[in-house]
């Protein structure tokens, strides 16, 4: 064999080592893309994955046995049904360890209190770092005032001998814990088991409500939390197909809205067009006046200038005005005394600002139902007729 008829000899053999590698590196690839990582964990083979269609912000993996790996974020979580075993050698630094039945909760989230209401569980919420007046849905503000949920201070510094005299066994701390890392650190220091939930932090508003199952594995209603979360999405799919329709047969622009409110120092503050609020708005069928017009923030109003105000809700056909804190206008008199260039608005002469009486950052569970009264707005708007009396919404006279 020559040096040329070596050489192509050596490269064809190359070629097949490489072809064989991508081939069978490729093969184990794809069979592995939809597998957990986990077959087994500490004895508990794994089942199934929960089902979550629109949440990003987690996931959660179900073993068989009574075992669940609950993942937020950089956060692994274990929860153990009541009756399981858990394992002596569990990596206690990787994993959070939680056991069932959790009848001692510690609830730093207010945005997360609906879900217990609503499946029925908020017995166990034993303390809360939101105070009675700070909150807008009236069952957890009793339950406060009646000392069955105890207001335990300020989340970044609550009152840690209580929290332990309470028996807690789970805090559920939302993402303004991470502005205080100490008294996440003392309380994990004290053998609680932290969750830092990300609801806040899902784009879209479904996403949002789907963590409405998690709590439902918390508390053993999986079943009763993935029934609301299905009609909740089966709803906002009727308006969503009615919409579809409606521009198949009407070629007129849909309306449009804004939500806002003037703070005490008389500066307009506009709900961020990115926020799950104002999506909600647009699910409903309404343009967002403010589209494209203010930077995201991050947070969930952003304050403007009332020239600015003026300028883009101009011709806006609907003026939502949040009523759920600082002091809403009783009548369109008190909006007008507010600035007298309200009066200018089209949506105001026309009789279309309505007062959102809720806080839907604390009511989340309601948020098929604001969007259902949202569309019936809208086809009114559009059809110049009367809207019937709302639940959510109260026109200002």
């Amino acid at each position: 064999m020559d040096m040329r008829s070596f050489r192509k000899h050596i490269i064809y053999i190359l070629a097949m080592i490489l072809i064989s590698v991508s081939f069978f590196g490729c093969k184990k690839q794809e069979n592995t893309k939809d597998e957990p990582s986990d077959k087994t964990l500490y004895g508990y083979e794994f089942k199934s994955e929960l089902d979550i269609k629109y949440a990003k912000e987690y996931s959660v993996s179900l073993y068989e046995g009574g075992m669940s790996k609950i993942t937020i974020g950089e956060d692994e979580i274990l929860l153990f049904d009541e009756g399981t075993e858990i394992p002596e050698n569990i990596d206690r630094k990787k994993y959070i360890v939680v056991k069932k039945p959790l009848n001692s909760i510690y609830n730093a989230s207010s945005s997360t209190m609906d879900y217990f209401l609503y499946l029925n569980e908020i017995d166990r919420v034993t303390m809360t770092s939101t105070k009675e007046e700070d909150w807008s849905v009236p069952e957890i503000a009793q339950r406060i005032k009646d000392e069955d949920i105890v207001y335990v201070g300020k989340y970044s510094s609550p009152d840690f001998e209580y929290i332990l005299d309470d028996g807690c066994q789970l805090v559920v701390e939302n993402q303004m814990i991470l502005h205080s890392p100490a008294t996440k650190e003392k309380l994990e220091a004290l053998g609680l088991p932290v969750i830092v939930e990300r609801s806040s932090l899902e784009e879209e508003p479904l996403g949002r409500l789907e963590w409405i199952k998690l709590y439902g594995l918390l508390t053993d209603k999986l079943d009763a939390a993935e029934g609301f979360f299905a009609a909740q999405v089966n709803t906002l799919e009727e308006t969503k197909e009615n919409i579809r329709k409606e521009i198949e047969t009407d070629d007129t622009p849909a309306p449009s809205a804004v939500f806002f409110y003037v703070n005490s120092a008389g500066i307009p503050a506009v709900r961020n067009p990115k926020d799950y609020m104002s999506k909600l708005i647009k699910i409903a069928g309404f343009l967002y006046s403010f589209d494209g017009a203010l930077e995201d923030s991050g947070k969930s109003f952003i304050n403007i200038q009332m020239e600015e105000f003026f300028e883009k809700a101009s011709d806006t056909d609907l003026l939502i005005y949040n009523a759920s804190f600082e002091d809403p206008p009783k009548n369109t008199a008190e909006l007008l005394a507010k600035d007298k260039l309200f009066g200018e608005l089209k949506a105001v002469q026309e009789g279309n600002v309505w007062c959102f009486s809720i806080d839907i950052f604390q009511k989340p569970t309601l948020m098929a139902e604001v969007v259902k009264e949202m569309y019936i707005l809208r086809n009114c708007i559009k059809t110049g007729s009367e809207p019937p009396e709302l639940t959510y919404f109260y026109r200002l006279k």
